[in-house]
């Protein structure tokens, strides 16, 4: 699977025990990819920071791309946003529920100023 902001090659790095969640993490800008993050899976992974191993810089670098291509279902994902305290945007595919977060943004969206906003906009 192809990074959808820079294109290179996905790994898989984690899923649930169930295997439920698949998470990919892209080789060159460590942006994660979500098969499908509900509310539910997203208290499953929760404690999970370290799989946001990459820079919030480099994740920055890519706030400007528009019209994501979701890896998935090769639908245009929606850009979704928080703009207080800081603003972070992710990319959440409505057709499949899918979710790119740029390097950096998994960590910030599970701050407690973030969190209750980004969980208000995933789908149940």
């Amino acid at each position: 699977m192809q990074c959808p902001k820079c294109f290179a090659e996905m790994e898989t790095i984690s899923t649930d025990n169930e295997g439920a969640i698949r998470i990919e993490r892209c080789g060159e800008c460590h942006g994660l990819y979500f098969d499908q993050l509900t509310k539910a899976d997203l208290s499953l992974i929760e404690n999970n920071t370290e799989l946001d191993t990459g820079d919030a810089e480099v994740g920055a670098e890519y706030n400007d791309t528009v019209y994501v291509e979701c890896p998935k279902c090769d639908r245009i994902m929606d850009q979704l946003k928080i703009e207080e305290p800081v603003w972070i945007r992710f990319e959440l595919c409505r057709s499949c529920h899918s979710t790119f977060l740029d390097a950096g943004e998994f960590k910030q969206y599970l701050d407690d100023e973030h969190r209750t906003e980004f969980e208000a906009l995933l789908p149940d």
